[in-house]
């Protein structure tokens, strides 16, 4: 036996293998669907239908399940064998042929039918993957879909034999069909990736689709995917071939061979960007006969069939917090809200007009845009960044989108589209929200929702209504930024002129540290110097609007202030200090007031002044105690031998104190009421943002806690830190609610940054606050590049398996 066959093997054992959890699965969830849906309806006959199709369920669920596997092991085995009926045909006007077998057939082949139409959607893509990979460990030189041993309508068929109990009303086995359908398709969806995934690890290459161009015996075929399967269209080899042609970037000859996905690569790339030469190519009649096939199916479907929206379901995670939330699954399929989007809320709708564009169209061109439209809208619609009302708004613009591709096929490729630019922007301006729930994102939601059912109403024949509600949305955002901004350009002037300040009075203290009376200045009033008072300096300079050279005259005081502190000096000359203090100490308190200081922030600062003027004030009180003869006291010099102070000993040696640029801006407390800042307690352990009563923006400790603390090795907050940059949305937690901000300023040094959240509210905090909400993660940085380019980036680079496309 080959690998190949080996593998496949294995695939079937597999499938068998989980066989009995899949259906064991699936009746659970149809069991509480039916429970859930008996307790809403309101009448008395449809709640007993409930009640007794939910007991049948669970009645024969273990005797079904034990029996599943051996049943599923059979047909896949004969599977094969079995010539299957096409997967999008339905029970139409030819009945006459089931004249001859008995009306419970008649019912199981129906509601066999009926189930496999509503698999096929939920495993679109996942399938299309799997054909390719199935067909190729067959051995077989195309993909052909109708061969593959897994492929649902073997999971249906046995499946709906198991399900036949003669006891059984037709009304409960329509139940049955109808909510066993969507458990099993997503339970096959995760078996098709597990068995893709199984071959493709095993080297197993996807088989090509073919492609028939033009000049083609037999017309031209193109990549264009069904409704139901996704499948491309599939001839033989045609007699003769052209020499060579050029789509998606490479020479054919004859036929090109694609990936197993609907479109991908060189192909979707090139037709976006150049068309390529099959675009006004007419298409073969085969396209059209499947494309009947699939309008037939969808509206064979019944209301029933098609599973609606459930609002329960939608908020069954609001209590979570909203960074929390697990991801609400939406894509072309999912059925939307219809009191929000009207008949376009049934997926089933947005099928028909699909697929009836499908028939409408006359080109490849044509072809290839509504798929490329169905491609996007589910690519973006699956985007795990967008809130889920954005992504089913997206999904419920197809229409308009699908009928704009009748008209400009490549409009996708076109950054500056306006439909393109609509989507990008609805998304890009989405991202301002983290909560779905929260009101400010709900008339967000009303208003994009309003947007899109006025286009889904209108006839589309150029780009010109997406332009018109596009120009609408932009007028109404610029209105309320402009609000927002208007409260920013004060909160940014207080945080820029502070920082201005901060290198300003870095400045004055490097030119103070190169002054030669600086030797011998304790290191309490060289640091009050370098500090407080180089800031005064600088704030005075920059609220002059004389420019003088030193407004305010407070670069005078340094010289008396450094020389007052000098013991060996002041002793000698007493008079001149008593003379100098009380001036000295108003002008020093009047400089730090202009700042903006608090007398009692530099309180220690004067304790320790007056401390090192004791001496002098001793012996000036000494002196007149013993009542010295006038001419001592008069003397401008006194005689230091006779007059040093007994308790002062000899003075210490003073090292010169070397400045250091400030780390963190210092910002009086009517600057922090403008810049926005706020004392943030995200948790009842955390105090992150800044100590109002000294004036520095600084985070303490928690008592026991270290400095030193050992960071979480999952978050990487230097990473965090340096993605940080102007504009970028972060989930930030505040007073015990999570908000969507954006990063409006950081100062130069990145050791203040500011972030403002919905209705201009501003976040501001130091780098270690912000070090600690990234460490503690109650601040996470969001990925907001754009979603349509992000999704057609996907589409065009991304293959769908390791291996790349055939040369």
């Amino acid at each position: 036996m080959s690998d190949t066959y080996l593998i496949l093997h294995q695939c079937l054992d597999e499938a068998v293998a989980a066989a009995a959890g899949l259906l064991e699965e699936c009746l659970d969830q149809a069991i509480t669907s039916l429970q859930d849906s008996e307790i809403k309806s309101t009448k008395v006959s449809e709640r007993q239908e409930m009640a007794d199709a939910w007991r049948e369920l669970q009645k024969h669920r273990s005797a079904w399940v034990g029996r599943f596997p051996r049943d599923l092991r059979l047909a896949l085995e004969a599977g094969p064998k079995v010539a299957e009926t096409p997967r999008a045909s339905v029970p139409g006007s030819g009945f006459a042929s089931l004249t001859l077998v008995d009306d419970a057939s008649v019912v199981q082949a129906i509601e066999s039918q009926r189930l496999t139409q509503l698999l096929l959607s939920a495993v679109e893509q996942s399938l299309a993957e799997l054909d390719g990979l199935m067909s190729s460990a067959l051995r077989l030189d195309a993909v052909r879909p109708e061969n593959n041993p897994v492929r649902p309508e073997i999971f249906s068929r046995t499946l709906r034999a198991l399900l036949a109990t003669p006891t059984v009303q037709p009304a409960v086995s329509a139940l049955w069909t109808q909510h066993l359908a969507g458990p099993l398709g997503r339970e096959l969806d995760r078996l098709y990736r597990d068995l893709s995934r199984r071959l493709t690890a095993a080297d197993v290459h996807a088989a090509p689709y073919r492609v028939l161009p033009a000049s083609s015996a037999h017309g031209a075929l193109l990549p264009v995917g069904d409704s139901a399967s996704a499948r491309l269209a599939r001839e033989p080899d045609p007699p003769t071939r052209p020499a060579e042609d050029d789509f998606g970037g490479r020479e054919v000859s004859g036929w090109a061979d694609l990936s197993s996905d609907t479109l991908a690569g060189p192909l979707l790339q090139n037709f976006l960007s150049q068309g390529g030469n099959f675009a006004q190519s007419p298409l073969a009649p085969a396209y059209y006969e499947r494309v009947a096939r699939q309008l037939s199916a969808l509206e064979a479907l019944l209301p029933a069939d098609c599973p609606g929206f459930d609002p329960e379901q939608a908020r069954q995670h609001q209590h979570l917090p909203a960074v929390d939330r697990p991801l609400r699954p939406v894509g072309t399929e999912s059925p939307l809200d219809e009191e929000v989007w009207g008949s376009y809320g049934t997926a089933q709708q947005r099928s028909l007009v699909r697929t009836r564009l499908k028939q409408q169209a006359l080109h490849v061109s044509q072809a290839l845009g509504l798929e490329v439209v169905r491609k996007l809208v589910d690519q973006v619609a699956r985007d795990p960044r967008l809130l889920g009302p954005v992504r089913e708004a997206v999904v419920a613009l197809e229409p308009s989108l699908l009928r704009l591709a009748m008209v400009d096929p490549r409009f996708l490729g076109d950054e500056q589209h306006p439909a393109r630019r609509l989507l990008e922007r609805v998304a890009d301006r989405s991202f301002k929200y983290n909560d779905e729930f929260s009101p400010e994102f709900k008339e967000f939601s009303a208003s994009i929702a309003a947007t899109f059912n006025s286009l889904n109403e209108q006839e589309i024949f150029s780009a010109a209504p997406f332009q018109q509600v596009l120009s609408g949305l932009e007028t109404a955002w610029t209105a309320q930024d402009h609000k927002e901004e208007t409260g920013r350009a004060e909160m940014l002037g207080a945080l820029r002129f502070a920082e201005q300040r901060q290198a300003d009075a870095d400045r004055i203290a490097w030119a103070m540290n190169q002054r030669a009376d600086l030797e011998n200045v304790p290191a309490v009033v060289q640091d009050f110097l370098f500090g407080p008072w180089a800031l005064v300096m600088a704030h005075a300079r920059l609220v002059d609007a004389g420019q003088q050279i030193d407004p305010g005259g407070y670069g005078g005081i340094v010289s008396n202030l450094m020389w007052s502190v000098k013991r060996e000096v002041t002793l000698r000359q007493p008079a001149k200090l008593i003379n100098m203090i009380p001036s000295m100490l108003l002008a020093l308190r009047s400089g730090l007031a202009a700042l903006g200081q608090d007398a009692r922030e530099n309180e220690p600062f004067f304790l320790a002044l007056e401390k090192l003027h004791r001496p002098v004030l001793k012996l000036r009180a000494r002196q007149r105690r013993n009542k010295l003869d006038v001419e001592a006291r008069q003397s401008d010099l006194a005689p230091l031998e006779a007059e040093v102070d007994a308790d002062a000993g000899a003075p210490p040696a003073i090292a010169r104190v070397k400045p250091e640029p400030g780390e963190q801006l210092w910002m009086g407390r009517k600057e922090l009421d403008a810049a926005g800042f706020e004392d943030t307690m995200p948790t009842d352990q955390a105090a992150l943002m800044l100590q109002r009563e000294s004036g520095f923006m600084a985070v303490q400790p928690e008592a026991g806690e270290s400095d030193q603390a050992p960071e979480p090795v999952a978050v990487d907050i230097e990473g965090t830190l340096a993605n940080l940059r102007e504009n970028c949305w972060v989930d930030l937690y505040s007073k015990q609610r999570w908000l969507r901000a954006r990063l409006v300023w950081s100062s130069g040094k990145g050791t203040l940054f500011m972030f403002v959240s919905h209705g201009g509210q501003p976040h501001s905090m130091t780098r270690r606050s912000c070090e600690r909400l990234v460490r503690d993660r109650l601040l996470r940085l969001v990925k907001t590049h754009g979603a349509v380019s992000h999704a057609i980036d996907k589409m065009t680079h991304e293959p769908t398996r390791p291996q790349p496309l055939a040369a």
